[in-house]
């Protein structure tokens, strides 16, 4: 998406780590005391092909809870990719969920994509794959939606589990 709040200064051209670098990583956790939930974020991780054996790899390393940080996108667009996600141990959804109006979204990522969120907690319903909505609060902007967003989330209580609010950081 390019968001102009982006936390990991995603967008720009980088290489992502090979399955032999993030194996390596996974080594390094277990040594460390192991084993622990692991975040899958970005950029946007869903952009990779190879989500699910990031995922196998970790399983066969004995780790067992996958929390995916995304946008949504994908989920929203591509028909079976929540299930896809489930079935390849995806734990739990955490979903970039800034408002209930897409002028929060024009204003923190660029494009209007309301529509896009609610397809995508949709889809994460129909696949049995649990949600927290996180919002990323920037004063002024949606900083006054979030007890809106706090009844949305109750309001679907049975498939979204939870809001982890993020104050912006610049």
């Amino acid at each position: 998406l390019h968001c102009p709040v982006c936390f990991a200064s995603a967008g720009g051209a980088s290489e992502d780590p090979s399955l032999e670098e993030i194996g390596s990583w996974y080594d390094e956790l277990m040594k460390a005391g192991g084993p622990f939930n692991i975040q899958l974020s970005g950029g946007e991780p869903t952009m990779r092909d190879d989500l699910d054996a990031i995922i196998a790899l970790g399983k066969e390393k004995g780790f067992s809870f996958f929390q995916l940080n995304t946008n949504g996108v994908r989920l929203a667009k591509e028909e079976g990719y929540a299930d896809h996600l489930k079935q390849a141990g995806v734990s739990v959804v955490f979903l970039q969920f800034d408002g209930l109006t897409d002028d929060v979204y024009r204003t923190l990522r660029g494009a209007d994509l309301l529509e896009t969120k609610l397809k995508a907690i949709d889809n994460c319903k129909a696949a049995g794959l649990p949600v927290v909505l996180v919002p990323t609060v920037a004063p002024s902007v949606n900083d006054h939606a979030l007890g809106d967003i706090l009844k949305f989330a109750l309001s679907r209580a049975s498939h979204i589990r939870g809001v982890h609010i993020q104050p912006i950081s610049y």
